[in-house]
């Protein structure tokens, strides 16, 4: 991949990367406001959680058109990379760390929110196992 490539998927996954924090942040406001028992709270952090994850998924669908328009050898080498491949050298280092670390980040919020939605849903939780 060329490095103007390389950076603007760099500042896509950066991109991803915030905006998982606003949802993180957001999510553990929302059990703070559940704990108090804050209906006003609840509903107004749930209406501002949808915006960073609007954002989520735009710079995901960012990405995939990255990799159609890269197309050949360097729709494979992002592909990797997006799937935790190790990268191919020095100038895949940024990009892949990146990845890993909104992967790692990702993780923790799907489990806030796991936990949130079976705590507010019980069994009609988005998570509760049929």
């Amino acid at each position: 991949m060329q490095q103007n490539d390389l950076m603007d998927l760099l500042m896509l996954e950066k991109k991803i990367y915030n905006s998982l924090n606003e949802v993180q942040d957001l999510t553990r406001q929302l059990a703070e406001a559940l704990d108090r028992q804050d209906q006003v709270s609840v509903r107004m952090l749930l209406t501002m959680r949808q915006e960073p994850i609007d954002v989520i998924q735009d710079a995901q669908g960012r990405l995939l058109e990255r990799q159609i328009a890269l197309g050949g050898e360097d729709a494979a080498r992002l592909r990797a990379l997006l799937q935790g491949g190790a990268p191919a050298g020095p100038a895949e280092q940024p990009l892949a760390e990146q990845i890993a670390t909104n992967r790692r980040l990702l993780e923790k919020v799907v489990e806030q929110d796991r936990r949130l939605s079976q705590r507010l849903g019980g069994k009609a939780s988005y998570y509760q196992e049929p």
